[in-house]
């Protein structure tokens, strides 16, 4: 394997709360500009955007400055006037951005790259409800059934899951727990300084497709983080640690994740695994090979993803207890722990990072090292 062709020199994110009367565009530029002053580099020094404005869920309006934020909107707010390329794509994963801002880096189309991804919980929106329309293209067999709401199509899958594996709602609460554990330190978070959920509260929780309940679905928040990059042999005029890209792939070739990073499984010193339904991370733990078929629930009962344990996992408390962020989230995570500046929830010698983000049928996987070789 080459050296990196793309390294993360800044990293920042707004506020995430819960419900808020600013704008969308708000939390993107209080977003942008920390990721800014993190990599210490200017505005005028930025020549590549690349954003991932898409909004995610059934009841989403999709106007820009409501809901999503595009590349020219931001640009514009930020005075972004040195662009040489500008892309939005039609994704809602950061991982995505990220990989597609190493191929333009990679290009040379441009040095200094300003990645941006924002949601937010419009009032009046319910997040789980589908709008009334007319159903077109492959929507006609899925919108009238409701297969995009309130996670039903996940719901099927967690069942089948539970029928072929002996896991019960019992041992899924393990995980919810782990998240909101390790949500407890991390500032950003929505559930940071709480107490941990017990047991009770998980099983009264309310189903929202049996046998998903409430807390086993991320929370729509407010809130963005942005990202700053370059080419690694550029990356010295930040202050920052450099953290690089090893290796891309999708929901198509994640098996080959590990060999196109150049990293083994054994070299992965922690994972930062979509939860946005929380049995997810069994599916990807499995997947990826951390654990036989219908075992990872055991591994996670056990202390394995523990901080501490053997592979820890979502070690900022994931979606499920930082916010729905889609993913930024995971990614601004594995940037701080590569940094060492993780804080209390800081992984002792972390050097690569797996970060997955999305279902199992469509998704993209990122692996980041501390380390260019």
């Amino acid at each position: 394997m080459g050296r990196a062709k793309a390294a993360i020199i800044g990293v920042g994110g707004s506020s995430i709360e819960r419900r808020s009367d600013r704008s969308i565009v708000a939390f993107a530029l209080d977003a942008a500009m920390a990721a800014l002053a993190d990599a210490g580099i200017d505005r005028e020094q930025i020549d590549g955007y690349i954003g991932s404005p898409k909004a995610s869920h059934a009841a989403a309006l999709h106007v820009d400055g409501a809901d999503e934020v595009s590349a020219r909107l931001l640009a514009g707010r930020l005075g972004l006037g040195n662009l040489s390329v500008a892309i939005d794509l039609n994704s809602a994963f950061p991982t995505e951005m990220v990989a597609t801002a190493g191929h333009l880096l990679r290009s040379g189309a441009c040095n200094y790259l300003l990645a941006v991804r924002a949601l937010c919980n419009l009032p009046g929106v319910r997040y789980g409800e589908v709008k009334t329309h007319h159903a077109h293209g492959e929507e006609q067999f899925t919108a009238p059934f409701g297969y995009h709401t309130g996670g039903a199509r996940f719901a099927t899958r967690l069942q089948a899951y539970f029928n072929a594996s002996g896991a019960t709602r019992r041992d899924l609460y393990e995980l919810v727990a782990l998240m909101r554990r390790n949500a407890a330190r991390n500032p950003h978070a929505i559930w940071r300084d709480k107490s941990e959920i017990a047991l009770d509260d998980y099983l009264r929780s309310p189903l929202i497709a049996e046998p998903l309940c409430m807390l086993d679905c991320d929370m729509p928040v407010n809130g963005a983080v942005a990202f700053v990059m370059t080419r690694p042999e550029l990356a010295a005029v930040s202050g920052q640690p450099p953290v690089y890209v090893a290796g891309s792939a999708n929901w198509l070739t994640a098996d080959e994740i590990f060999e196109r990073s150049g990293r083994g499984r054994t070299d992965i010193d922690l994972c930062q695994i979509y939860d946005g339904f929380s049995f997810l991370v069994y599916e990807w733990l499995e997947r990826l090979g951390w654990c036989p078929p219908h075992a990872a629930w055991r591994y996670v009962r056990d202390g394995a993803c523990e901080i501490g344990g053997e592979l820890p996992v979502n070690t900022f408390g994931g979606a499920l207890g930082e916010g729905r962020l889609h993913g930024a989230g995971h990614v601004r995570e594995a940037v701080l722990q590569l940094r060492g500046q993780a804080g209390g929830r800081q992984v002792a010698g972390a050097a690569n990072c797996l970060v997955q983000v999305g279902p199992f049928d469509y998704s993209s996987l990122l692996v980041l090292s501390n380390d260019p070789a």
